[in-house]
């Protein structure tokens, strides 16, 4: 039963992802629901968006049958499902119609106040365990409403990050592959609960499927409705670990350069004083992009690093100072490439 759920499972839903793609390519050219080049995008023809209509339901239908076989505990996955839910129909409705901000935002930040009241015993546990070691001088109730003030806005950030980096051809799949891979292995080798190497193959075989057909150059987006909810519930992935003191450092290793790559991008903006929910082309791979190297070659270069990112992440276990050290210092370096017009 292990083998079929740990090796079958995963191979069926990537098969069924890959062979479900084709029609849906034909579907959304014939309901012109694409994504049409603009002044800010980075691609040159109009391509259908929205393979999250079939990624995401796969994934959360297999997260279901697992909580239901007591495989990945029903508390919090059960309800992190439902609100990633919300969050698809959200961003399908967002992929047709182009949404305000405002609604989404609203929408989004509902969401993710409902996941921290879910983890309310957990927050209050993490915290009063926090304030009794370092003794900061503050009452657990008024350390707890700080405490969940940042975890709202660090959630709802990480939620919007892989929306905002998902902006080139197999960036966000990619990443997605090196971060699920790196859950499962975090979870085999005994760093994260077995409940992870469950999720992580789930998303892994997923986007493995969806992989080939988003490739530079890509016959087929994500579209908002996949990259916000695999927002959410990667992100979910790191609160939880946080919250629980399970390897959080770990798991934010393994989307650093997506983290620092969207974070630095929004300084920047704010320094400029620029509209920060305004959409724009100013990431560090948008502006290689834009600066004449095509998607492959930087994609290349953005792999090479998550894979190294994958391995600092396993050996933070026992190397952490190392670990961090490389991982900050090899991102820096792709950033300061990105950042440069020409190649060295």
């Amino acid at each position: 039963m292990d083998i079929i759920l740990h090796l079958f499972f995963p191979l069926i839903i990537s098969i069924f992802i890959f062979f479900s793609i084709k029609p849906l390519i034909t579907y959304l050219n014939k309901k012109n629901i694409l994504d049409v080049p603009q002044k800010r995008s980075n691609h040159r023809r109009p391509t259908p968006k929205g393979a999250g209509l079939i990624i995401i339901p796969t994934i959360i239908v297999s997260i279901v049958f697992f909580i239901k076989l007591d495989l990945i505990k029903s508390d919090p996955w059960l309800i992190l499902s439902l609100l990633t839910i919300v969050f698809f129909i959200t961003s399908i409705i967002d992929d047709i119609l182009n949404l305000p901000s405002s609604p989404r935002l609203l929408i989004h930040s509902l969401c993710v106040l409902i996941a921290i009241t879910s983890l309310e015993n957990d927050i209050v546990d993490f915290v009063s365990g926090y304030n009794s070691q370092l003794k900061l001088g503050i009452n657990n109730e008024s350390l707890t409403l700080i405490f969940k003030c940042f975890l709202f806005l660090y959630w709802l950030w990480l939620v919007n990050l892989f929306n905002f980096m998902d902006g080139m051809d197999g960036i966000t799949a990619s990443q997605t592959c090196t971060f699920s891979a790196g859950i499962v292995l975090l979870s085999i080798y005994g760093s994260l609960p077995s409940q992870y190497s469950y999720i992580g193959l789930i998303i892994f075989s997923s986007f493995v499927g969806f992989l080939f057909w988003n490739m530079p150059p890509a016959k087929i987006f994500l579209g908002d409705s996949g990259s916000i909810p695999l927002g959410f519930l990667i992100s979910s992935i790191i609160i939880i670990n946080l919250i629980n003191q399970q390897n959080f450092v770990p798991s934010i290793i393994l989307i650093l350069y997506y983290f620092l790559d969207s974070t630095l991008t929004l300084i920047i903006r704010i320094i400029k004083r620029k509209n920060v929910f305004e959409a724009h082309s100013e990431h560090f791979y948008q502006k290689k992009i834009r600066s004449g190297n095509n998607h492959l070659k930087v994609l290349k270069k953005i792999n090479i690093v998550n894979i190294s990112l994958l391995i600092f992440s396993l050996l933070y276990v026992k190397y952490k100072i190392l670990s961090l050290v490389l991982s900050f210092t090899l991102v820096f370096i792709l950033l300061n490439w990105l950042n440069k017009k020409n190649d060295l």
